[in-house]
């Protein structure tokens, strides 16, 4: 399949993960649940069957005492035999229900656990996720919108763990109607008085009369959940952009390394406006869905309490007419306010996990975003004597989403063991070149070889050990000198310092009173601050403690003094000793270290070879290198 079918296929696939995040079934996310943490949900629909049997124990036992001590005051000879069976009953109603409050306790604790557990793994796999997508995914222009959709449909709402909740919450009112109907089933089919002074209960229509307006207000009710969740997702998709660019104006504030520039050129303004904005944005989309929440609720609430008091007029009826007894006022009364609250909350419940699933389908749909980029198999040959050829055949290259070509038919050898530059004019494509040497993109055309072989044919993982890179936006961590170093926890400490001492930073960290141990930056209370050309040096290291075949420097010195980078040069040479080195660099005396120079412009190669070649050529190269000539006889005296 050529390049730029791959690349339609992957395109389609995109949109297609986009348009599809809300499709996802309650399957998928049970089966997304059970991966996480399979104990959870049956302990939370266990814990709720046992609450949900607790109150109808209560509603039961209830009645029964009262009908005995009923009984033992109409007919006093019943007293004694009354009084034990009220004991009895009261003592088997209290042991029960502590017994199954314990339980219920001791399984919401470990609940409590088992929710902090999902969360941070939910968090976890959306930063994983991130970590594993290809490069040419994570630049894309929705990409960064994706993300925070995923991220704030994990918690939106509760996420996941809530989702657990509310299906359990459906089993307990489940439970609780099925309870109810059976206890309520005696009220509706209880004989009918003749001589009854309540019309109303007299007539044999009423309780299907009952039941019909029960199932039509439950249905009612289930129309306004939905209506009321839906305007809820809507607000939280049109809510994205401007909550993630909220979030990015504050960000500004309380990130102290953006502190200098806010306060000298007093953008507080500036970044507060632009803060407000945003938030003047969600308050009013806010206020006009909470006007449309407010009239909903207002319904419902009118909705349930006729219910309700159509259920107590039916109830006092029977009442009135002899067909309940005292203790049935107490049992039907309690079933009628736990069926009613159960007919209340459950059509909601099934409204809020439909919306709900719409939110964890953003998650699921983001965890589910495949990868674009053929995933190879070769693995690459280990040679002790580094003996590679790298090989840009014909290349061609646009970014996702743009189809101007930025690289035009670039054809260059790379062997290992030489020092190669390349130079060029701001935007003429030289970080594009070393990002598809990497592999952070494919070509659009044409292949780049590895000892002969298409590198996408090699895994990639094993591909990418091959090459130590200093990034000209390279990032350092705050954490310890020595695994921002080693990039890992374990690390070799004398190879540590060894490439320290290479890149001309051994002394500045040793002279630190935890050495390489030393946290930089101020993210915790012993950070130490460095400047810019400590920064880079380190990151120098870096490059030098994996011992890979080919460094690649892209702007190696650009935060560095003169004589720091004059240090760095020299030693240049020793550092990438059998290696290749490939250096991108502004400053042109960067170039007198290199055996070859490939001058990119506007996308194509122009010219290639030496500096003393190329000088005198007296083309763009020369006229880059008399530009910044005079700085170097300067730099010089």
């Amino acid at each position: 399949m050529d390049n730029v079918n791959r690349a339609r296929i992957n395109k389609k696939r995109w949109h297609k993960s986009r348009q599809n995040q809300n499709n996802i079934s309650a399957f998928e996310i049970l089966r997304l649940i059970a991966s996480i943490k399979k104990t959870y949900l049956p302990l939370a629909i266990l814990e709720q069957i046992l609450s949900a049997s607790a109150i109808y124990i209560n509603i039961i036992c209830g009645a029964k005492i009262l009908d005995y001590i009923t009984d033992a005051i109409a007919i006093p000879g019943n007293a004694e035999g009354a009084e034990q069976e009220i004991t009895r009953l009261a003592l088997f109603m209290v042991t029960l229900t502590f017994f199954i409050s314990f339980l219920g306790c001791i399984i919401n604790k470990y609940l409590i656990v088992l929710r902090r557990e999902i969360d941070e793994s939910v968090l976890n796999r959306i930063s994983v996720k991130c970590l594993v997508l290809d490069y040419q995914i994570l630049e894309k222009t929705g990409t960064l919108d994706f993300i925070e959709k995923a991220e704030a449909s994990s918690r939106t709402n509760g996420g996941i763990t809530s989702y657990c909740y509310n299906i359990s919450r459906i089993i307990y009112h489940i439970i609780s109607i099925i309870y109810a109907s059976v206890i309520l089933a005696s009220l509706f089919t209880s004989h009918v008085n003749k001589d009854s002074v309540m019309e109303f209960t007299n007539s044999s229509h009423t309780s299907p009369f009952v039941i019909i307006i029960t199932a039509a207000a439950i249905f009612i009710r289930f129309l306004i959940h939905k209506k009321a969740n839906q305007m809820r997702y809507d607000a939280f998709e049109e809510n994205i952009t401007s909550n993630r660019r909220y979030g990015a104006y504050f960000n500004f504030l309380y990130n102290y390394k953006t502190g200098k520039q806010e306060r000298i050129y007093n953008m507080r303004d500036m970044i507060l406006n632009g803060a407000r904005q945003e938030a003047g944005n969600l308050i009013k989309l806010t206020k006009k869905m909470v006007s449309k929440e407010l009239f909903l609720s207002a319904s419902t609430e009118v909705l349930m309490n006729l219910l309700l008091f159509i259920f107590y007029i039916y109830t006092g009826g029977k009442t009135a007419d002899g067909s309940v007894s005292t203790g049935g006022i107490v049992l039907y009364a309690g079933t009628l306010a736990a069926l009613s609250n159960s007919l209340s909350d459950i059509s909601g419940i099934f409204n809020e996990l439909h919306i709900m699933g719409q939110y964890i389908g953003n998650y699921i749909s983001f965890l589910s975003l495949e990868n674009e980029k053929y995933e190879g198999t070769i693995p690459v040959e280990k040679r002790l004597d580094n003996d590679y050829e790298l090989e840009f055949k014909n290349v061609s290259f646009h970014y996702p989403d743009n189809t101007e070509m930025v690289l035009k038919n670039i054809t260059a050898k790379i062997k290992v063991g030489r020092k190669m530059a390349i130079a060029g004019r701001n935007g003429s494509g030289k970080s594009t070149f070393i990002k598809l040497l990497l592999r952070l993109y494919d070509p659009s055309e044409g292949e780049i070889l590895l000892n002969g072989v298409d590198i996408r044919k090699y895994d990639y993982d094993e591909y990418r050990q091959i090459f130590g890179v200093v990034f000209q936006d390279f990032q350092l961590f705050s954490l310890p000198i020595a695994q921002n170093v080693a990039a890992s926890t374990q690390y070799d400490r004398e190879r540590v310092l060894h490439v320290l001492g290479q890149a001309g930073m051994a002394e500045r960290v040793q002279a630190m009173e935890k050495g390489i141990e030393t946290v930089i930056y101020k993210q915790e209370d012993e950070g130490v601050e460095i400047s810019g050309g400590e920064a880079q040096k380190i990151a120098i290291a870096r490059a030098l403690y994996r011992n890979a075949p080919v460094v690649i420097m892209d702007e190696p010195t650009a935060a560095l003094d003169p004589a720091s980078e004059l240090e760095i040069y020299g030693r240049f040479d020793e550092m990438t000793s059998q290696k290749t080195a490939i250096y991108i660099s502004h400053r042109m005396s960067s170039c007198r270290f290199c055996e070859n120079i490939l001058v990119f412009d506007n996308g194509n190669i122009s010219e290639m070879g030496s500096h003393e070649k190329l000088v005198a050529k007296g083309g763009l190269y020369k006229s880059l290198w008399d530009a910044q000539a005079q700085y170097y006889s300067t730099a010089g005296k």
